[in-house]
């Protein structure tokens, strides 16, 4: 019964790279400025980038996991635990991308932390 907990621990860190990394694309791309050729730029520099495209390749990895995932755990089970990228992805963009972490959305993230505890003990 290791393996779909693993598989579930690959998905989230998987999908927090994913969305880390395109965050970190985005503000190297943007131009800050509103005209359709800005946007065009914007998102040819974003298809074109490697780290943007091996954010995609995480993002399907995520997909992959999740499906073998489920051929072994029940979804009721599963899926809560997906409520925690909710979690890692402002604490890891805290961490490494010095966004902001106000004292409010931390609580908020404790209560989703406290939901799949208790979602998971009730298993």
């Amino acid at each position: 019964m290791l393996l779909p907990h693993l598989l579930l621990a690959a998905i989230l860190v998987l999908s927090v790279y994913s969305q880390l990394t395109m965050r970190s694309r985005a503000l190297v791309h943007s131009s800050g400025a509103d005209s359709s050729a800005d946007y065009l730029q914007y998102l040819i520099g974003m298809a074109t980038d490697w780290r943007v495209l091996s954010a995609a390749g995480a993002t399907f990895l995520a997909g992959v996991c999740w499906l073998l995932a489920l051929q072994r755990l029940e979804l009721g089970y599963a899926f809560p635990f997906m409520a925690l990228s909710f979690v890692l992805v402002p604490v890891s963009a805290r961490l490494f991308l010095g966004e902001s972490l106000p004292a409010l959305q931390l609580l908020g993230l404790g209560l989703v932390v406290a939901g799949v505890s208790v979602s998971a003990l009730a298993r």
